[in-house]
């Protein structure tokens, strides 16, 4: 399949109607379950949302569309507490969401440029580097007493023209990919903003949460242009995942979110094999 008719694609596997009640109570219940955990971590977790979506039955690329759009939704609901709050630093999401922001949206334009079963297994590749990077980060992270990783946070609002040239490049291209597979990759975001802007977390969480919402939009926006979509869909995963995603979010000082993130990275982990192997059976 190249370059194949977005709408036959549609019509052919992806419409909400091919799917049966009790599918979609379960992606609704899914959907719900990863909103809470992405709420608490800062991480929209669509990378987990996807691989479940095509696992039931639908489309890759009306997945990948409707991901990006109930990212966007729930990265929004989950990132007002942390707005309220003061967890978001402004100055980062302009300098490193733009060029992400533009990634996505390209991705998006082309991404039936590729057979379905590349952007699989470019999902399973990305499940792999996600595991690994949240893995690495938590286990940093436990290793810290509190008040060592409070004193760690030494972000003070100023961004050095290295640091966003060099992390708007990487920035472009995790959009550029993640646009096409339909995932925003915000747990790709993270260690940055932590380990490399020395933020903290909490304030990373919700900077993430907004950057999330921007690359979601526009690589939505190039779905949408391709009519790979479909709005019944979104209107279910959408609404329980922005429930869950405002609720993890309410609740992130209440829980120790390395903990949490590492039990996230072997999850995501284990669901790796899975995609893989769908991908290669198509």
């Amino acid at each position: 399949m190249l370059f194949s008719s977005a709408h036959s694609v549609v019509a052919a596997t992806g419409s909400v109607d091919d799917l049966s009640g009790l599918t979609l109570v379960g992606l609704g219940i899914i959907s719900l379950s990863i909103g809470l955990i992405g709420g608490l971590v800062g991480i929209a977790l669509g990378v987990i949302r996807l691989p479940a979506m095509t696992l039931l039955g639908v489309d890759p690329l009306v997945a990948a569309g409707t991901n990006l759009l109930v990212s966007a939704i729930s990265s929004l609901a989950g990132s007002w507490p942390a707005i309220l709050e003061n967890r978001v630093a402004f100055r980062v999401v302009i300098f490193l969401g733009i060029p992400a922001f533009i990634g996505s949206l390209i991705g998006g334009l082309f991404a039936d440029v590729a057979p379905i079963w590349l952007l699989l297994g470019a999902v399973a590749v990305f499940l792999v580097w996600s595991s690994v990077t949240l893995i690495v980060q938590a286990y940093n992270e436990l290793k810290v007493e509190a008040s060592e990783r409070a004193a760690l946070a030494t972000y003070d609002g100023t961004l050095s023209k290295k640091t966003v040239v060099r992390e708007g490049a990487v920035g472009m291209v995790i959009g550029l990919v993640g646009g096409a597979i339909g995932v925003a990759l915000g747990v790709l975001r993270m260690p940055a903003l932590v380990q490399v802007l020395k933020m903290d977390p909490a304030i990373a969480g919700g900077t993430n949460l907004i950057i999330t919402v921007l690359v979601s939009i526009s690589g939505f926006a190039g779905h949408l242009i391709g009519g790979r979509n479909d709005w019944t869909l979104v209107a279910i995963v959408g609404s329980t995942a922005a429930v869950g995603m405002f609720t993890g979010s309410k609740l992130t000082h209440r829980i120790e979110p390395a903990r949490l993130r590492m039990v996230v990275g072997v999850v995501l982990l284990l669901v790796a094999p899975v995609v893989f192997w769908d991908a290669v059976t198509r």
